[in-house]
Formats: C-alpha cells, sequence, structure tokens
C-alpha cells in the first residue's frame, strides 16, 4: 500500500468548514453561555481579547501550515524545530487528551438535544450518528467535504440569525427584556475566565491536517483559520449579548445547556428547536471534525515513526487512515459510555474542558515556538505564508497562553489531572522512542520532513533551500 497517497480535492469552503466545525461544538457554546452568565454582557470584551489571542496562534499555524503542508500537522511543524520527543508531546496532550475529554460529551449534547425534540432516546440517536459520521470519513475526503461544508455552514448561518433576532427583539415579548449589569466582578476576575474565553476558538487549527488534501494549502488554510475565528468571534458576540436580555444570568450561570436554556427564554418553543437543531449541528460537526483530522496527524506521526505503522495505512480505494478513525471511534466510544453511566453535570463538563484547554495550549505554545526556532534555522526557506509584524505575534501569544494555563490550573482538582495526564504523555513517549531507537531531543532535517510529505502527496514539489539553512 506504500504507492497510496491522499486525495488533493478540498477547495476553501471545506477547508473554512473544518476550520470551524470543531470550534462551534457543544461543550464550546456550554461555555459561551456559562461564560456570559458568569461574567455578564462584560464577557464579550474577554472574548475579544481571547480573539486576539487565537489570531496570534493561527498566524504561527498558518506559517506552519504553509511552510511545511503535512498531514501530521503539530508533529511534522515541531520535529525540525524541536526533535521527536515534543512533537510527540504537542500532538497526544493537544488532540488526543481532548477526544479523550471532549468527544463524547459533545456526541451526549447532540443526543440530548434530538432527544427533548423527538423522544428518541439519546444514546440510540448517538449510536446511529456515530456509525453514519465514521462511514463518511472512511468512503474519502471529498464525500467528507461536502457534508461538513453544508452542515458547518448551516449551523454557522442559525447560529448567528438567532443571536440577531434576539438583539434586535423584532417580534419578541419586550416584557421579558431583561437588563443585566455589564459586569458581575472585578476586571481582574473577568480577566481570570480568559483561559475559559479561549476555549470559543480552540481547535480553529483542525484544518491543518488537511493540508494534503486542500488545494493550494499555503493560501487556502491560512485564509480558513483567519477568516474562521473572525466569524465565530462575531456569531457568539451577538448570540451572547441577545440571550442576556431574556434569561437572569445566574440562570445561565448554572445550566449544563445555557445555550439551549438561554434561546428558549428569547424565543420559546422556537427559540428551543432552533437551538436543539444548532446542537445537533454541532455535535455531528464536531464528531466529523475528530474523525477527519486526528486520524491525519496519527498518519503523518506514523508516516515519520513516531507512532506505530498501522496508524499509516490508507485503503487503497478512498484513501482514507481507516485504522486512525476506528482509534478515534473507541476513544470517543469510551467517553461516551464514561460519561452516561455518570450523568455529568456542569462541573464535571467544566473540568474536563479545562483539563483539554491547558494541554491544547501547551500545543499552542509549542507551535509558535516552531515558528520562531524555524525561522532562526531556515531563514530564506520559502514561506508562502508569512506572520505580519514577526515575531510580535509569538510573543504575545506565548505570554498570553502562560497566562492562561495559569488561571486554568488555579483549580486544584483541573491541576492534578492535568499533570496525571501529562506524566503518562511523557511516559510513553519516552519508552516509545528510546524502544525504536530514536533520539529524543535532535531535530530532524527539514529535508528529511518534506521527502516524507513529498512521497505521499499530489502535486507537491517541497524542497529545502541549502543556501537558507543556518549554520548556527
Amino acid at each position: 500500500m506504500s504507492g497510496v497517497k491522499l486525495n488533493r480535492t478540498l477547495g476553501f469552503w471545506a477547508a473554512y468548514s473544518a476550520s470551524v466545525g470543531l470550534v462551534v461544538s457543544g461543550t464550546a457554546m456550554v461555555t459561551l453561555g456559562n461564560g456570559y452568565g458568569v461574567g455578564g454582557p462584560a464577557f464579550s470584551v474577554i472574548a475579544f481579547f481571547a480573539l486576539i489571542v487565537i489570531l496570534c496562534v493561527a498566524l504561527s499555524y498558518s506559517e506552519l501550515a504553509a511552510m511545511i503542508p503535512g498531514a501530521g500537522m503539530i508533529g511534522e511543524y515541531t520535529t525540525p524545530a524541536l526533535g521527536k520527543l515534543a512533537a510527540l508531546f504537542a500532538v497526544l496532550a493537544g488532540y488526543i487528551v481532548l477526544v479523550g475529554t471532549d468527544g463524547g460529551t459533545n456526541m451526549i449534547v447532540g443526543g440530548q438535544s434530538i432527544e427533548s425534540l423527538t423522544g428518541i432516546p439519546w444514546w440510540i440517536s448517538v449510536i446511529i450518528l456515530l456509525i453514519a459520521l465514521v462511514a463518511v470519513n472512511m468512503a474519502g475526503v471529498a464525500v467528507f467535504g461536502k457534508v461538513q461544508t453544508v452542515l458547518a455552514l448551516g449551523m454557522m448561518m442559525l447560529l448567528g440569525f438567532i443571536g440577531l433576532w434576539g438583539m434586535t427583539g423584532i417580534g419578541l415579548n419586550s416584557q421579558l427584556d431583561i437588563q443585566p449589569p455589564f459586569t458581575t466582578m472585578t476586571w481582574d476576575k473577568q480577566f481570570g475566565t480568559l483561559g475559559a474565553a479561549i476555549w470559543l476558538f480552540i481547535g480553529m487549527e483542525f484544518v491543518a491536517p488537511l493540508a494534503e488534501e486542500v488545494k493550494r494549502p499555503g493560501r487556502t488554510i491560512p485564509m480558513a483559520m483567519i477568516f474562521g475565528c473572525l466569524t465565530i468571534w462575531l456569531v457568539d458576540l451577538f448570540f451572547g449579548l441577545g440571550i442576556t436580555k431574556y434569561i437572569k444570568l445566574d440562570e445561565l450561570a448554572s445550566s449544563t445547556i445555557p445555550h439551549v436554556a438561554g434561546a428558549e427564554a428569547m424565543l420559546g418553543k422556537a427559540g428551543l428547536v432552533l437551538m436543539g437543531i444548532v446542537s445537533i449541528l454541532a455535535a455531528i460537526t464536531t464528531c466529523d471534525t475528530y474523525l477527519m483530522a486526528i486520524p491525519r496527524m496519527l498518519y503523518g506521526l506514523s508516516k515519520e515513526g513516531l507512532l506505530p505503522k498501522f496508524f499509516s495505512y490508507l485503503h487503497p480505494r478512498t484513501r482514507t487512515p481507516w485504522y486512525g478513525i476506528l482509534f478515534v471511534t473507541v476513544l470517543i466510544s469510551i467517553v461516551l459510555i464514561y460519561a452516561g453511566l455518570n450523568q455529568a453535570n456542569i462541573s464535571f463538563i467544566t473540568t474536563m474542558i479545562n483539563v483539554a484547554c491547558a494541554t491544547w495550549l501547551m500545543s499552542y505554545i509549542i507551535a509558535q515556538v516552531n515558528v520562531i526556532v524555524l525561522r532562526r534555522k531556515y531563514p530564506n526557506q520559502p514561506r508562502p505564508f508569512k506572520t505580519p509584524l514577526y515575531p510580535i505575534p509569538q510573543v504575545v501569544g506565548i505570554l498570553a497562553c502562560i497566562y492562561m494555563i495559569y488561571t486554568l490550573y488555579v483549580n486544584p482538582v483541573v491541576l492534578q489531572i492535568s499533570l496525571a495526564t501529562i506524566a503518562v504523555i511523557l511516559i510513553f513517549a519516552v519508552i516509545y522512542l528510546k524502544s525504536t531507537g530514536q533520539k529524543l531531543f535532535t531535530p530532524v532535517p527539514l529535508e528529511q520532513v518534506y521527502k516524507g510529505i513529498n512521497a505521499r502527496s499530489e502535486s507537491e514539489d517541497l524542497t529545502v533551500h541549502t543556501d537558507g539553512i543556518s549554520k548556527a
């Protein structure tokens, strides 16, 4: 199967849909409603600062994805900069932890939304949806692109419509109009929620693993990420400010589905139905994005020898990483079973979000450090996209990520779970790399990374400009 390559068929809208498909998730909408409930309309300011931070991160991922357009994403960006241990940690801490804490939870939110609208038990809906999404992803990237584009664009437009309707108040009962205080806490405490606000955008880089299947990745991927972040912020702003006019803040803060509660308070039965549909679409697009992106990261790492070889298997007809897809399906299923048996409440959900967010931010720090290191090592290497005002966005992004990790680790439960998770990841990474005779900290030459991408990609001709390699 060594001659089978990923298929380069996706355009801008499929890339954009992959970028927003994970971000506008069930847990992101829970964070949005909970943030406005805890902080009031002033949470809009915190969300704006989170947007600035995520745009700094997006610029770094855009430069890396354009320079090294490989499916291994953060793993392949890191090996030529910091070595294999950092690369393996970045993927496992940032993305496998994510699936293990967030994947099943989003499906449950979607299943419960279906149950509230139809009466069908949520677990039946979840099983049907999961089987259908696995089939879509195994069928090929072109099928994924069509399905994801329709679902993600429909979800974004519907969420924005609900928010605008609530803000204008057209046709709504004016007696329900509530005027909450702009802020419920001091501004230093407000900024302490920045780590939660970043969850509204985190995951925008999930388009990057499609680099070997996107047309003109050096242009398409940066546009998809940046446009995705801006539209998500605008839609969230409309929706957040809209619902705070029609439901008390403490009700939003305590609800496990604040986005649904807010929409129902604002629009009655129509709001319940519309937001139920949004929640279902969010669950589907989130799971679909997991099944698309994570297997391709595992595929890229496996090709570079960082993970077992079976992850690099591609089906000869569909050219999709079947074993990676099945692995992600198992992770999601484990979380579904655990969360279903334990009847998770809002505390459980927010704790899992914060654990995933903290380790994900560590991956973001590594990505931004990669940009700085690769600029020094390969200063003249062609970069189809270059970070404006370099290195200011990287410095701002790294410092902001460190601050947000600190705010998340104030919670001792989040800190304990994260430390245990990080320890397991590092132990596995060290044992695997040592057992396969690989060096932990020695960077891989960029020529070697390009050779791997060229061998498995369509219509790519990546070469290293040797005159641009720093001898330092």
